[in-house]
């Protein structure tokens, strides 16, 4: 009875809707139909969702979504009619040994070539009959699809036609300015007044507003995203994409033995690109943990998507899992650029790539190779000089290094680490023990208070095998702030220590409180993410920082994680930090409301030793879960935690800072 009792509570905790990815919203201020847009996942069937949830004027989000792509994917009448692309395999390596597929097809039996029809049949089936009907099982056809009913049918049981969302965070795209007016390309910034052109056309204005984000059915899928109370089409599939590099693993999705793994998990990357002499919107995907190719599509008109959408699919034999989200770009050479690292191997590489590619036909622009045998994460492009146009790139790897590339003149062949580096990353991560921390969280960068660039993130691993158990006595992981002098740092030697001071329980909170160290001539400053000082310290307790932190005028905001056995806990917590962003000290206001009455004020505050009106600067609700992000939306936080609840919007301060305001945000695209 005991072993029964354990398997069944053990079969329940697997069994969970969970939301692991971050929210994404449709507006940055409250209006009529403001929402939040959240990823879900259940893991009986391994299935997925994407909800609307419009959020009130009091921050409150509403319990009922405004629509659910699943159920409408799953009310789909006829799925023959589905927009899905895909494209034909490049078979010739280019000049560098990379394979370029541009020719965008229907994803459709017919349209498939030879090799890929191969991967979707097996050795046993009845030839092409069985692999025609797994596509259109792949396609949303139930016809061969097991049912609690009838299990005798040949493919898998789902419990919805859209797979599991994991770590694809998902996108809004509409009318977003993204500065371009501002360019100085071409005679008298004719392309910057063409950009003006492209914003104020009817057709810009009036397109569909669309949910792009990848699923773990094999497909990057777009929605349409309005949540207008007089909309019958939001949630609607506008199209999907499948990669060609996660062919060879699509069979397995249809196997009734499936054990689950990642498809396209990667988060893309939208922007409004110059390319053929004309303004384009356009998706940058990579496949993830599922998959070695980074892919393009122009979602200029969402509503009219075709396969000739399809722009291209790069892959090379030096890339990796595509986990990073890459940038896309102006460069200096006066084309929009594609900014992808080799991603994570599964064994050491030789060193690590950056390829800049041309975002119009994915054609390599300049490789750099980096000394380093780490796996890369996502590259960070920041603009330094105000001109809408990347200067500088910025790549971390798991060994714990912080590379700097320059984008230096016009001549692709000069951009590489710059010369006062040498051959040396920017920094190197390391604990108080000197061991080396590894980097896998997205980076930030911005300029501090003293017009110095600086780069954000923190340390800690979640993606191998083991990386979910706590040892007895687990490493210290740290959030850095670096000032970027354009010289190496070894280590925290010349670095602003800050500490967690203080951890206590408030209104059913967890709360914590940190040091207000101030910063003088160090080049940078960090906090380690444990309580390791002073009376009632806890210690390390495997806290660590996977998630990009997010920038808001004199602050820096990130989520942390730290790992769970207890199937009740969600796989972990998190704690939300709000840190000042050029010393990494507390805050000197209440930034959280942590006495739950809607008001910032010494309620929210405490006291250590003599010391008074300390305000918290880190706040945890255990019954979420883990929060992977932060949304910013008017005068609050928006998040989701992996409880699977409907995500909450928490009411922060507004900047505190008076007087000359010098801080500005570089762009992360």
């Amino acid at each position: 009875m005991v072993e029964g009792l354990r398997k069944a509570f053990a079969q329940i905790s697997n069994e969970v809707q969970s939301t692991t990815a971050s929210l994404a919203t449709n507006s940055t201020r409250l209006e009529t139909d403001t929402a939040v847009f959240q990823s879900r996942l259940d893991s009986r069937f391994w299935s997925g969702d994407l909800l609307a949830r419009r959020v009130g004027s009091n921050g409150a989000v509403e319990e009922n979504p405004a629509w659910n792509a699943a159920q409408n994917l799953d009310n789909w009448a006829n799925v023959a009619t589905r927009k899905i692309f895909t494209v034909t395999p490049d078979t010739t390596a280019g000049t560098d040994g990379e394979f370029i597929a541009n020719s965008g097809v229907n994803f459709i039996w017919s349209s498939l070539a030879s090799s890929q029809q191969a991967l979707l049949t097996r050795p046993t089936d009845a030839g092409n009959v069985t692999g025609a009907n797994r596509l259109t099982y792949l396609r949303g056809d139930r016809t061969y699809e097991i049912t609690t009913e009838d299990r005798t049918k040949p493919f898998r049981q789902r419990g919805s036609r859209l797979g599991d969302i994991v770590n694809s965070d998902p996108q809004f795209i509409h009318n977003q300015d993204f500065g371009y007016s501002r360019l100085s390309w071409g005679s008298n910034g004719s392309v910057g007044s063409a950009y003006t052109t492209f914003r104020a056309s009817s057709a810009y204005q009036n397109r569909t507003p669309m949910v792009i984000v990848g699923a773990n059915d094999g497909m990057l899928h777009g929605f349409d995203a309005r949540v207008g109370t007089g909309s019958t089409n939001g949630g609607n599939e506008l199209f999907a994409y499948v990669p060609n590099s996660v062919f060879s693993n699509l069979i397995n999705l249809t196997d009734p033995a499936y054990s689950h793994r990642y498809y396209v998990d990667g988060t893309p990357r939208v922007s409004d690109v110059w390319i053929g002499n004309s303004w384009k919107t356009m998706v940058v995907g990579t496949t993830g943990a599922g998959g070695k190719s980074v892919f393009a599509l122009d979602v200029t008109n969402p509503s009219n998507m075709s396969s000739n959408s399809v722009m291209w699919e790069f892959s090379h034999p030096s890339m990796g899992y595509t986990m990073g989200q890459p940038a896309l770009v102006a460069l200096p050479n006066e084309k929009f650029g594609v900014i992808v690292s080799s991603g994570y191997h599964d064994s050491p590489p030789e060193n690590g790539k950056v390829w800049i590619l041309d975002a119009e036909d994915g054609s390599i622009i300049r490789e750099i190779t980096l000394p380093t045998t780490g796996n890369l994460g996502s590259p960070l492009a920041s603009d330094t000089d105000y001109n809408q146009v990347a200067d500088r790139v910025y790549v971390a790897d798991t060994l714990g290094n912080l590379w700097r590339i320059d984008l230096t003149g016009s001549n692709p062949s000069n951009w590489s680490i710059p010369s006062s580096l040498g051959s040396d990353p920017l920094f190197i991560a390391k604990n108080a023990s000197n061991q080396r921390q590894a980097i896998t969280a997205p980076l930030s960068s911005a300029f501090n208070d003293k017009n110095e660039h600086m780069v954000f993130f923190g340390t800690g691993s979640f993606y191998r095998n083991g990386d979910n158990e706590i040892p007895q006595s687990p490493p210290v992981d740290t959030f850095y702030g670096i000032i970027d002098r354009g010289t190496a740092i070894d280590g925290r030697g010349n670095l602003l220590k800050q500490a967690v001071i203080k951890e206590d329980t408030v209104n059913g909170n967890q709360v914590r409180a940190i040091t207000n160290n101030a910063i003088t001539t160090q080049t940078g400053w960090y906090l380690d993410l444990a309580w390791l000082e002073g009376t009632g310290a806890t210690g390390a307790r495997g806290e660590r920082v996977i998630s990009k932190a997010t920038l808001r005028t004199d602050r820096v905001i990130f989520t942390t994680m730290t790992p769970s056995a207890d199937p009740c806990a969600f796989g972990g917590t998190s704690f939300i930090m709000a840190m000042n962003l050029s010393s990494g000290s507390r805050l000197n206001y209440a930034y959280f409301d942590t006495s739950g009455d809607g008001k910032l004020d010494n309620d929210d505050m405490t006291q250590i030793g003599e010391e008074e009106n300390i305000p918290w600067s880190g706040i945890s609700d255990t019954d979420d879960g883990v929060i992977k992000g932060v949304t910013p939306l008017y005068k609050w936080l928006c998040f989701a935690g992996s409880s699977g609840g409907t995500p909450q919007c928490i009411p922060v301060a507004g900047s505190q800072r008076f007087g000359r305001h010098s801080w500005r945000e570089v762009r992360n695209n």
